[in-house]
């Protein structure tokens, strides 16, 4: 698929002129938010209009929200937090030649960051639908923190008189630790308590640690007698494989070190990284007890 923006996409279906991109582009830059919202603000695109224009574009189905009930296993692997930041509910999974695909709604498809972060920390290829912001938004606040929501017209439902589009409902309050999962549904059954899951309560232990230490602007103790890597914690790991010139990036340096944890999430939940091998060769506070 050739990248496109959203914008780029509305002008040439007709849905907006080039005024008014110019005009939702000039408003974005001060209100940095993301480009269709700014549009729906302005009350040049509606949000069905949006939705459909991105879905024959881009060629990609629609799914109505509210007329579907999401799979937990889906919504259990993204947090509320990253869906909140990026305008999207994930619902399903599906089986394509054998391979399962995570199916998101999405209000912006063209979110490529979004996208490639996903299949990234879920292992998971994301099979997108276009859905409307709002209807993201409902679900999230529905699912993730349980605050009634309700229903709108379905997709498809002509409107009983024209209306101007009303702004989408804020978004969700993000819980204070913005690691802490706030996820409703079936929890898992103690036998299913094994030590994959243990290994990941630990590595999400480990990470917040490194979060509270770097905001604090402490350096990270160090470790002892680590072979194959430099002793410190994150930071030097991520020197180790990156160069002491990644601390000189502050924003480069978080990016890096959230992939880190990430990386160690996934390892740890296809059983690449056992408990013993994590607390031997990467636990600092080990190393310190």
């Amino acid at each position: 698929m050739a990248r496109k923006r959203i914008g780029e996409l509305l002008v040439e279906r007709g849905a907006i002129t080039p005024a008014q991109l110019e005009a939702g582009l000039t408003a974005q830059r001060q209100t940095r938010q993301r480009l269709g919202v700014t549009l729906i603000g302005q009350g040049a695109i509606t949000e069905a209009t949006l939705a459909q224009a991105l879905s024959e574009a881009l060629e990609m189905p629609q799914v109505d929200l509210a007329a579907i009930t999401p799979d937990w296993a889906a919504v259990h692997l993204l947090r509320a937090r990253f869906c909140e930041q990026h305008d999207l509910f994930p619902f399903a999974l599906e089986s394509v030649g054998g391979r399962r695909q995570l199916v998101v709604a999405m209000a912006d498809p063209l979110n490529l960051t979004a996208i490639e972060e996903i299949e990234f920390t879920s292992g998971l290829k994301v099979s997108g639908r276009v859905t409307a912001l709002s209807a993201v938004r409902g679900a999230i606040l529905r699912y993730y923190h349980k605050v009634p929501v309700a229903a709108g017209p379905r997709t498809g439902a002509a409107p009983a008189r024209p209306a101007r589009p009303a702004p989408p409902p804020p978004r969700a309050p993000v819980p204070v630790d913005d690691d802490e999962e706030v996820i409703v549904g079936e929890e898992l059954p103690a036998s299913e308590k094994t030590q994959r899951t243990s290994l990941a309560d630990l590595i999400r232990e480990r990470e917040e640690q490194a979060k509270r230490r770097r905001s604090a602007g402490a350096s990270p103790s160090p470790a002892q007698d680590k072979p194959k890597a430099p002793a410190g914690g994150v930071l030097d790991d991520l020197d180790y494989l990156f160069g002491q010139a990644a601390r000189e990036e502050p924003d480069r340096l978080e990016e890096l070190e959230r992939r880190f944890w990430a990386l160690m999430r996934i390892m740890a939940r296809k059983g690449l990284l056992s408990n013993e091998e994590f607390r031997r060769e990467l636990d600092d506070e080990a190393g310190e007890g």
